[in-house]
């Protein structure tokens, strides 16, 4: 249920959001409750750093106002002040050392969502493929949806609502996984533009459409439409529809893609970033593929593509990349159904010097065949730790089937020994 605010509460918020900084001071020496809560939880925090006032913020946390409370939706202040992009807010609020949205201070809240708000979370516009009856299905569907996760509340990491590229360097600083932050933002701290035609030529997207793998490792690939793909963010039907190419069926096979799911990306000391492989649509798509592929960016619009031989580099997604002493470590994938070793745990290592991948053979309590999961270095005992994901096994029947990662891991890097952490 929705919080009913007070009128206490009312009329400090209120001066919080009408009032100036000496009137905010007085309303707090005179007793105002600095965490009271407003219209749908709100707290006076949650409003200044909403509406990106620093100065009435700093006056709110040095009267208290605790900055780990959330509102009815379970959003705290620092997913106001991301919401709002406000890089000082974000900066004060990491300060203090709050969640961020990994293991909220306060038990989550249900949410008991009113008929009037599920609509609006419903799908309105019954266009397309749909039929009227199909239409109301899904907005069914949503209703249920929304009322499954306000019962079962879920919180996600709020570096994956970051606006901006400066706000995106405070998380990282903090300590946040940069794989989790929003591609379009991703692409910004690459140098990289967003929204733009290709500039090639036909004959450019006809020669080097097709993916491939590389014949070394590595192997320099920078073909001109490849690189265009990477600098634009284009998908592959917009590449088709640009060439006049709408005939899947009369050339077979994906084209060539780097809007990707599933692929990481990971910084280096240098400045610089890696990008490895990943996947383009699903597999009922003309243009679903898998790549094993790694591009190296200099955070400066400028990169070099290097393509890998499958047997060394198998197609890879859904993986982790940690940078570790002697190089990245790849752990994990995917994959198509035919590569997946039900109880084995693929790893590979990129060294940086030369970019090529080997196969590290392990021992010990592998995952088994993970993806989806989330991976940290141990610089102190040279080891990776990996939680949460999935993994693929098969029943007495022998059918696959993927369930969820519930235990920790731990690769020791020394003895390339794996071992059940709990």
């Amino acid at each position: 249920m929705f919080h009913s605010p007070s009128a206490e509460a009312l009329r400090f918020h209120r001066i919080v959001a009408e009032g100036d900084l000496q009137e905010l001071s007085t309303a707090l020496e005179h007793g105002a409750d600095v965490d009271a809560p407003g219209y749908v939880g709100m707290t006076a925090l949650m409003l200044t750093v909403g509406s990106r006032d620093l100065e009435k913020t700093k006056l709110l946390i040095q009267h208290g106002a605790d900055p780990e409370l959330a509102d009815d939706f379970n959003a705290t202040a620092l997913r106001h002040a991301v919401d709002a992009d406000f890089t000082d807010g974000v900066r004060l609020l990491l300060s203090l050392g709050v969640d961020r949205g990994h293991h909220p201070r306060y038990p989550l809240k249900k949410i008991d969502y009113h008929e009037s708000l599920l609509e609006e979370l419903a799908p309105f516009d019954p266009k397309g493929d749909l039929s009227e009856t199909e239409w109301r299905e899904s907005i069914e569907q949503s209703k249920q949806s929304a009322r499954d996760r306000g019962q079962n509340p879920t919180v996600t990491p709020i570096i994956s609502d970051v606006q901006s590229v400066e706000v995106l360097k405070l998380f990282l600083e903090a300590g946040d996984d940069l794989n989790l932050a929003p591609n379009e933002v991703k692409r910004a701290m690459l140098g990289l533009e967003t929204g733009r035609e290709l500039r090639i030529a036909p004959s450019d997207y006809r020669r080097h459409k097709s993916p491939r793998h590389g014949s070394q490792n590595p192997e320099r690939m920078d073909f001109p439409f490849w690189q265009e793909m990477i600098r634009t963010g284009v998908n592959a039907h917009s590449a088709r529809e640009q060439f006049n190419d709408h005939n899947p069926s009369a050339e077979p096979g994906a084209v060539w893609c780097y809007d990707r799911f599933g692929s990481s990306l990971t910084p280096l000391d240098d400045g610089r970033f890696v990008q490895i492989a990943g996947e383009h649509e699903d597999y009922y798509d003309p243009d679903f593929f898998i790549y094993n592929d790694v591009v190296i960016h200099d955070g400066k619009g400028d990169f070099q593509i290097y393509g890998y031989p499958q047997d060394v580099f198998p197609p890879t997604d859904f993986h982790t990349a940690t940078l570790c002493r002697d190089g990245i470590y790849i752990v994990g994938c995917l994959g198509h159904p035919t590569q997946r070793r039900s109880g084995y745990t693929p790893v590979y290592r990129l060294m940086l010097e030369s970019w090529r991948i080997t196969p590290v053979e392990t021992a010990g309590e592998m995952p088994g065949w993970i993806h989806g999961h989330r991976a940290s270095y141990d610089p102190d005992r040279n080891s990776i730790r990996i939680v949460g994901g999935e993994i693929q096994l098969v029943a007495d029947d022998e059918t696959p089937r993927l369930v969820p990662n519930e235990h920790e891991f731990e690769l020791d890097l020394t003895r390339l020994q794996w071992r059940l952490m709990a």
